[in-house]
């Protein structure tokens, strides 16, 4: 099942729409609230806080969106549906990934994305993420150690 049919939306659903329905689903199965059936509502709420999660990022809902559309043509193509057996072992995989926000087919845009910082080509991509904490010291290669080597040592290299 995927994160649209969990929620119960449309895969155009707006940011409101999306909360809505998950306020809806965690009144219906919060385990607070379902204590006769525990296991079930702590399995469903699961399941609907990563559909939410996932969802209402940006990034992350486009990432989910590729995957999905992904499955339907490779299900398409081989003429099959992809529910039951592989097709449920697939959506599990894409949980993971794209609850934790990061791409592992392609870790270094991923950690380009997340640290401002290409290690490919050694390029600085998002200034701001960089140098959070060091905004005199614009454009340096975060994986230069001068510094650090310069104050354990006592002098420069």
């Amino acid at each position: 099942m995927n994160y649209y049919e969990i929620l119960g939306v449309d895969r155009n659903a707006s940011s409101q729409e999306l909360k809505r329905a998950y306020k809806k689903l965690a009144k219906k199965w919060h385990p607070d609230l379902n204590r006769d059936n525990l296991k079930v509502a702590e399995e469903k709420m699961k399941e609907i806080n990563i559909a939410y999660s996932t969802l209402s990022d940006e990034v992350a809902r486009l990432d989910y969106n590729k995957k999905l559309d992904a499955e339907t043509a490779q299900s398409n193509k081989s003429g099959r549906q992809s529910t039951g057996g592989a097709g449920q072992k697939t959506s599990a995989r894409t949980t993971s990934t794209s609850a934790s926000g990061v791409n592992f087919e392609d870790i270094n845009k991923s950690f380009s994305s997340f640290f401002g910082f290409d290690p490919k080509t050694h390029t600085v991509t998002d200034e701001d993420k960089l140098n959070t904490f060091a905004k005199d010291k614009r454009k340096k290669n975060p994986l230069d150690t001068g510094d650090l080597f310069e104050k354990f040592m006592g002098f420069k290299a």
